[in-house]
């Protein structure tokens, strides 16, 4: 079978790199969440609220949410960080193999991040509605071979800060 041909413009920076320029780390979050297709909706309401406060953050460059077309109910969130996985790490440490335990979720509390006011409530929530346990995985971005269309966000909604921690 043929790869598709995509129906995009590439978009280079306007403004490179100065020389010497070193980019910070900036994290790359793929969170996965599996829930019955009945209860898409319920699972869309408990989300909303946090999906609009983590993109608050100031150290949230991007916010993503797709669900799965060839598994509806199977949603993927795509979060970019302006720092590293190291600082990540110190914020929700029960991480055993790239996979965060349902049991162990309730443990991440007590850290910072997932202390927030807007997780008060979402766990109880949401962990119901799920049928396989959660999966977080970390990529760190390359810097090399980034790419956007404005097409690509086209849709969404952009973010405004006053700040970006790196």
């Amino acid at each position: 079978m043929a790869t598709p041909r995509l129906n995009a413009s590439i978009v280079a920076p306007k403004n490179p790199n100065p020389p010497g320029f070193v980019q910070e780390k900036q994290l790359t979050l793929f969170v996965t969440i599996q829930v019955a297709p009945s209860n898409i909706e319920k699972f869309k309401e408990a989300h909303r609220p946090v999906w609009k406060a983590c993109s608050e953050e100031p150290e949230c460059l991007l916010f993503d949410v797709f669900q799965d077309l060839e598994s509806p109910g199977r949603f993927r969130f795509v979060e970019v960080w302006s720092k590293g996985r190291e600082w990540f790490e110190t914020v929700c440490v029960h991480l055993r193999g790239g996979e965060l335990q349902q049991e162990k979720l309730m443990e991440c509390v007590g850290q910072e991040q997932m202390t927030k006011p807007y997780y008060k409530t979402l766990w109880e929530k949401s962990k119901p509605l799920w049928i396989v346990d959660i999966k977080m995985e970390y990529y760190e971005r390359e810097g090399e071979g980034s790419f956007w269309s404005n097409e690509y966000l086209a849709g969404g909604t952009k973010m405004e800060k006053t700040q970006v921690i790196a």
